[in-house]
């Protein structure tokens, strides 16, 4: 009697043979049925391995993956071996490795066939750069356990190879199967993604070899477009490039904690930078990113509403930060990965300006849209949302490279821009000056408003001496004239001073211009330091400046001048390692309307002349009033 026919006739003693014979036919069908399942399944099963092969270069192991979502972290490697958390392993669906950002342990169990008659030396790479933790046991035939340990939490030194990218070696011999088991897991939270791929030795150390001169033509071409930033802010001197400079700066930080370089060159020696350093990069590639957008595209001035969004989007990005800091990682991680999805919209912002007729956004809007789709397609997959391959993850790095070289063209374009819309700027000022000969000025500011706020503008940029930053001989003159007749016809009190700095040739003979620069352009923040805004203050020659005092007396000018010529005598100039004490002297002359009620800025500027080549004549560094009708003399010592 068969199993089955004893199983039937125990638990049915009092059938019938006829019953007995259909009993028989349907446990064999049932036995049939069982042996084709047991087959079936065991096909599938077998499918599920991953069969190791003598040559394999980056093979993704995505579709033999099992996964185990531990929320507590608190699964040991004794407990997941147990038949309970063995029978929640389920398959990878859709090649979907990445789970968003979480703070739950993830398990990863791979069955591993090695049917070659030879043994397989191999490699794992997590190509997931930033994982605090990770945790490999291997389970061979015979049941021996053995176990690796690496993550950016650790350090680097403890990698047994070189990489980026967190690698482990393995060996399985000819004709033996054995199981592999992953940790993944966040001491707060992070990023999920459990993309691995398997290598033989020759293969990996090829793949190792490409990849590093990939991510050494990047780096190199980061550094370079960082270096010629730095040479165009430093000649151009406008905010835009001082932002893209540092926006630069944090996606080269950014840049190296996603490939691996920053964790195996400079801070895997320290699991705290390592924790550190990724997160702050994050934090200040987006708030640069925002503060840069705003710079260039003037989004202040030319749209106010749209720029409060990006003050919201600079604030939120600041509170991800200092959740950051408080390590509330979830909410904050999730927060970046919003704001990145915001800033994904912002060649929007840029065509919109662009629209309006601001013709500086058209770089910007081409180079913005490569940084948008990447930044997007790199949040989409760390979502899960779109697969993980090792292709995306290079076109990630490149998209991060090539939009940061794309907004230095754009910063190019936006200097040719500048550059004729100054000349437009010029030509409109001559019109401007042209038809003011011909009409009132009160009808000019009437009917040509736009026009005039332009030439007022040229000439604002023209009136000033690039060296000291003060108004040039030009605009003084005009200005000072226009000062010298206010008080005439207000009999108000105005004075005169000149300055000369003392032996200023021996100064560039000795030093050098640069450190005869340095002295003028101190000399002029002397004077914006002590005098009023109001009063008028230019350099009129190499080393003479001139300042129309308004409203001051005799007695009030002689004591700032004796002020500034105190502060400069106990200034110390520094440049290249050499120091350098200056003095200067100082002519004081005053609008007397009494004596002379029709007297010109030229008749001030030749008496307070006089009174500052007396005081040269006799022993510099001091201040020496005019007096009408007599001779100079020294109204105050010199310090």
């Amino acid at each position: 009697m068969t199993t089955a026919e004893y199983y039937m006739e125990s638990r049915y003693p009092q059938t019938s043979h006829q019953q007995a014979l259909c009993s028989r036919g349907f446990m064999l069908a049932l036995l049939i049925l069982i042996i084709l399942t047991n087959k079936a399944l065991a096909d599938t099963t077998d499918t599920k391995h991953f069969h190791l092969q003598s040559d394999m270069s980056g093979q993704v192991m995505t579709p033999f993956m099992q996964v185990l979502e531990d929320p507590d972290s608190g699964l040991s490697f004794a407990e997941v071996l147990q038949p309970y958390w063995q029978n929640k392993f389920t398959p990878i669906r859709n090649e979907q490795t990445a789970h968003g950002v979480s703070s739950s342990a993830w398990w990863i169990r791979i069955q591993v066939a090695n049917d070659t008659p030879e043994k397989i030396n191999w490699v794992v790479e997590a190509l997931h750069n930033i994982t605090d933790y990770i945790d490999v046991y291997e389970i061979d035939a015979k049941g021996n356990v053995s176990a690796q340990q690496l993550g950016d939490h650790r350090p680097y030194a403890i990698n047994n190879l070189p990489s980026e990218a967190f690698s482990f070696p393995l060996s399985t011999p000819a004709g033996e199967h054995s199981t592999l088991y992953l940790r993944f897991n966040f001491e707060y939270a992070g990023v999920v993604n459990l993309y691995l791929e398997a290598s033989t030795p020759e293969a990996y150390v090829q793949k190792q070899h490409i990849q590093g001169i990939w991510l050494g033509i990047f780096l190199g071409a980061a550094v370079l477009v960082i270096i010629y930033t730095l040479f165009l802010m430093l000649s151009i001197r406008e905010k835009p490039y001082f932002w893209y400079l540092l926006y630069a700066c944090s996606a080269l930080v950014m840049y190296l904690a996603l490939t691996g370089l920053g964790y195996r060159y400079l801070w895997g020696f320290t699991p705290a930078l390592a924790d550190a350093i990724p997160h702050i990069a994050i934090v200040a590639f987006y708030s640069l990113a925002i503060q840069f957008s705003r710079s260039f595209l003037d989004t202040e001035t030319r749209a106010p509403q749209l720029d409060l969004l990006l003050l919201f989007l600079l604030g939120i990005t600041a509170f991800s930060g200092i959740l950051l800091l408080i390590n509330v990682r979830e909410i904050a991680l999730n927060l970046l990965m919003l704001t990145g999805i915001a800033l994904g919209l912002f060649p929007a912002i840029g065509m919109y300006l662009w629209s309006k007729g601001h013709h500086q956004a058209r770089g910007y809007t081409l180079a913005w849209s490569i940084w948008s789709l990447t930044v997007i397609c790199s949040i989409l997959r760390f979502q899960g949302i779109i697969p993980t391959s090792n292709f995306a993850i290079s076109a990630t790095r490149f998209g991060m490279i090539l939009e940061t070289i794309l907004l230095a063209f754009a910063l190019v374009d936006r200097v040719n821009i500048l550059r004729k819309e100054k000349l437009a700027a010029e030509n409109r000022e001559r019109i401007a000056a042209q038809q003011a000969t011909d009409q009132l000025e009160t009808k000019v500011r009437e009917r040509t408003l736009e026009l005039e706020l332009a030439r007022q503008h040229a000439e604002n940029l023209a009136s000033l001496d690039s060296l000291s930053g003060l108004l040039n001989r030009r605009a003084f003159f005009q200005q000072g004239n226009v000062e010298v007749h206010r008080a005439h016809r207000y009999s108000q009190q105005l004075t005169v001073m000149m300055l000369d700095i003392d032996h200023f040739k021996g100064i560039n003979d000795q030093y050098g211009h640069a450190t005869g620069d340095r002295v003028i352009s101190t000399v002029a923040d002397i004077l914006n330091k002590i005098l009023r805004e109001s009063d008028v203050k230019a350099r009129i020659g190499g080393e003479e400046f001139a300042v129309v005092l308004v409203q001051t007396p005799r007695n009030k000018a002689l004591h700032l001048a004796e002020r500034i010529r105190e502060e400069i005598q106990q200034t110390q100039i520094i440049n290249q390692d050499v120091s350098v004490n200056i003095t200067a002297s100082f002519g004081i002359a005053e609008l007397s309307t009494d004596v002379s009620p029709s007297t010109s800025l030229d008749q001030l500027l030749a008496r307070a002349d006089k009174a500052l080549y007396w005081g040269k004549n006799n022993g510099r560094n001091r201040v020496t009033g005019y007096i009408a009708e007599t001779t100079p003399e020294a109204e105050a010592e010199p310090g």
